[in-house]
């Protein structure tokens, strides 16, 4: 009889690592739920997806297994007892496998690229309330499902966790010795050898780690005849490095004193090369807050989003459809707490339309309110923007996180937030140059503030941004008070609020009169120029090396409006007219933008603004020129105006929570104290400040014009002298109250006009 033919071991081995290789591209392409993503197609991914099921991670250790046979065939190694081992292996991946299981039960797997390999499974959980749950198999479906979901007899029952992983351990670690043949003895004996070298080791490099102590007990053994022939170094001698080789050249035999004597000039060169007049100087060893110090932003698990979005496209449709609109649903846009639809309507409806059914859109779709974009600018589309049904909180901590591994770095980089789209709104505050923040009681507008401010303490050094704080309600921004970033100490009164911005008015004319003699236009060239030293020198004031941008923040500027009795229109004015040149920006905030204290001057010299939401429409009007903030949800939804643009962007901003904003600061203050320019606003006395009430004598400029007007016609009102002097409202009221205080005008009774004491 002939023998039968059998292939060569080396085919065979060629095979199985082909097949091995094949094995591993399926499950390193695998990602659930997309069989498209698969280097090999629906084939790879079903063959992936078994082996998932099956093992979990372990899969990768039986390929490799199944690698390693085929290439000890191709080697020509017929491997011994392949059965025994194949037997141990499989022991160690049952016992990895159940550990894995372990692990992914006591959620220990956060990584999202790691996550989208693995076959997940959605369960509803009754603890401690009904929920849904994503479970990640790690170690396989057959191996969880023995682990904790066979009812009574699972292993967290008969064994609990900690039995389970000291079991599981103690057999994957037997089948490793039995698999790789250790003898236990000698590699208990090698082990402790090693460990017993690194101990030494160790040992050693603590040893050279330590202060060495010859040079503190030098000077008290040395006798007088041992110290007399070793004068101290001339300064010459401490400055130059050179010398001192020199010194250790001729006198070779005391090397000690000679290297002690080569340290000496770095010590003494650091401040020698510090520029006094620079900030760079103070602030050298300043260090930026590091991300570990936020908190990560919480994050809802969104199991049926895509069903309930086309649930609600489907009665947006119908809605309009039984308003006689034949309108299709296109894209979806859904951000942190906002869901955009974008409504295509056919050709002859017209837009107004599709507006005016807005309450009737938010009734069928059982929204608290809606947004109606009619149309989005650039897009032949109409928006409906709805509020999410699973809303998300926007984390500072990921989007300056985003920013700073991006390649374009900003000036001042303020965090706004995120859009319906989910794109982050970074904005530059030099680009702005100005912004005005509006909205009610507990819409986000102090949060919003802290974030601001916590954007330029996470990326601007003291020496880079200077910041000026107004806060009349004493708790918002009072644990700001004693940063090195801060001007002077937070600033609670009307008069050293106005005291602030004429400092600021006087501050904006002496960097301009600087960039004058300098022959530059802005500070940004001023703090990249080459330094003239000669013609810096000729110059008639004190040019620093580096000028800082200042950021001034006033919150609840309506109230300072209506407790100051000073004009704050005018410094405002001209700082925003003029100062954005020299760095100088300002942003204020209120809850109650009106007309009295949004005036017109204000307004247009404040092209950003951001609004939340507000009481009406004419509130609305006001801050944004158009409707839509009375509208908003609330608790960060907002409307951003951006700079040299009339087409608003909704975003939800960003969250910074008060534990994280007290580590950042408290990081920031270990590291150095206030360093005040101006010692305290608020203790100057009012009448220190020009243009605050005094007394009776008129401390206003147009106080004589305007006694001469009421005096002359013998009408007295605010509206009145508004006209005729033609100035706003905040200053005409306080002449008027000059005027009453020196008896020239009667006081306001009701409705009536005020009596005219004195005439001419």
């Amino acid at each position: 009889m002939e023998k039968k033919r059998t292939l060569h071991p080396e085919i065979k081995g060629l095979l199985i690592l082909i097949g091995s290789v094949l094995l591993i591209l399926c499950l390193l392409s695998f990602v659930h739920g997309s069989p498209q993503a698969n280097w090999l197609g629906m084939i790879g991914y079903g063959i992936g997806l078994g082996l998932m099921w099956t093992l979990g991670l372990s899969a990768y250790l039986a390929i490799g297994y199944i690698g390693w046979i085929g290439w000890k065939m191709i080697m020509g190694k017929q491997t011994k007892i392949l059965s025994l081992k194949t037997l141990y292996f499989t022991l160690g991946i049952l016992s990895l496998s159940m550990l894995l299981s372990l692990f992914a039960e006591k959620g220990g797997l956060s990584s999202g690229l790691m996550q989208s390999h693995l076959y997940s499974e959605i369960y509803l959980s009754s603890y401690p309330f009904p929920h849904k749950v994503v479970r990640f198999n790690l170690g396989g479906v057959p191996l969880y499902y023995l682990l904790c979901d066979i009812p009574i007899f699972n292993l967290q029952h008969l064994l609990s966790n900690m039995g389970v992983l000291i079991t599981f351990s103690l057999t994957g670690l037997m089948s490793l010795i039995l698999f790789t043949n250790t003898r236990i003895i000698p590699l208990s004996k090698s082990i402790w050898t090693l460990l017993k070298q690194i101990g030494k080791f160790l040992k050693k490099v603590g040893a050279d780690l330590k202060p060495k102590k010859v040079i503190k007990r030098k000077k008290p053994t040395y006798s007088p005849d041992l110290i007399a022939p070793y004068e101290p170094p001339s300064p010459q001698i401490m400055e130059d490095p050179l010398v001192d080789e020199e010194v250790s050249n001729e006198e070779p035999s005391d090397l000690k004193i000679s290297t002690h004597i080569e340290k000496r000039p770095k010590a003494v060169k650091t401040p020698k090369n510090m520029d006094t007049k620079s900030y760079v100087g103070a602030f050298k060893k300043f260090r930026l807050p590091p991300l570990n110090l936020l908190t990560n932003a919480k994050k809802i698990d969104k199991p049926t989003l895509k069903k309930d979005l086309e649930k609600q496209a489907k009665i947006l449709e119908e809605t309009l459809l039984s308003f006689g609109v034949e309108g299709k649903v296109g894209e979806i846009n859904c951000g942190p707490t906002i869901t955009s639809f974008e409504v295509h309507p056919p050709v002859g409806v017209k837009v107004q339309k599709i507006k005016v059914l807005e309450n009737d859109i938010a009734l069928n779709l059982q929204a608290k309110s809606i947004r109606i974009i009619a149309p989005i600018p650039g897009k032949a589309a109409v928006g409906v923007e709805v509020p999410s049904l699973y809303p998300q909180e926007v984390g500072f901590k990921e989007m300056l996180a985003e920013y700073q591994r991006g390649s374009k770095k900003l000036h001042i980089p303020v965090m706004m937030g995120q859009t319906v789209s989910g794109e982050n709104v970074i904005a530059d505050l030099t680009k702005m140059p100005h912004c005005i923040i509006a909205g009610a009681t507990g819409s986000g507008k102090s949060v919003c503030i802290n974030s601001i401010v916590m954007s330029i303490l996470m990326t601007a050094r003291p020496d880079d941004v200077r910041l000026l704080l107004v806060d009349p309600k004493k708790v918002e921004l009072s644990s700001y008070a004693n940063l090195p970033h801060m001007i002077a100490p937070v600033i609670t009164e009307a008069h050293g609020a106005y005291a602030a911005l004429n400092w600021l008015v006087g501050e904006m004319s002496y960097r301009y009169e600087m960039l004058k003699r300098l022959k530059l236009r802005n500070i940004h060239a001023f703090n990249h120029r080459k330094v003239n030293q000669a013609l810096e020198d000729e110059i008639e004031m004190e040019i620093p090396r580096k000028m800082p941008y200042i950021v001034a923040i006033i919150d609840e500027f309506a109230d300072l409006m209506m407790a100051s009795s000073a004009d704050l229109e005018t410094p405002i004015a001209r700082i925003a007219q003029m100062a954005r040149a020299v760095g100088i920006h300002l942003i204020l905030a209120t809850q109650r933008p009106s007309r009295e204290v949004i005036t017109g001057l204000i307004k247009a010299n404040f092209p950003s603004r951001i609004s939340f939401k507000v009481a009406s429409r004419v509130n609305s009007q006001i801050i944004l020129d158009e409707n839509g903030a009375e509208t908003l949800l609330g608790n960060g939804d907002l409307l951003f105006l951006p700079p040299g643009s009339h087409v608003l962007t909704r975003a939800q901003g960003v969250f910074v929570r008060d534990e994280d904003i007290n580590r950042v600061i408290e990081y920031i203050e270990r590291q150095s104290g206030p360093q005040y320019l101006i010692k305290s606003f608020d203790q100057m006395a009012p009448t220190e400040v020009p243009g605050l009430d005094g007394g009776g004598d008129g401390k206003d400029d147009l106080y004589s014009k305007a006694y001469e007007v009421i005096t002359e016609t013998g009408t007295a009102s605010t509206t009145f002298l508004q006209r005729k002097l033609k100035i706003g409202y905040a200053r005409a009221a306080s002449l008027m109250d000059e005027l009453e205080s020196n008896s020239v005008i009667g006081s306001q009774d009701g409705s009536r006009r005020r009596v005219v004491l004195k005439k001419d």
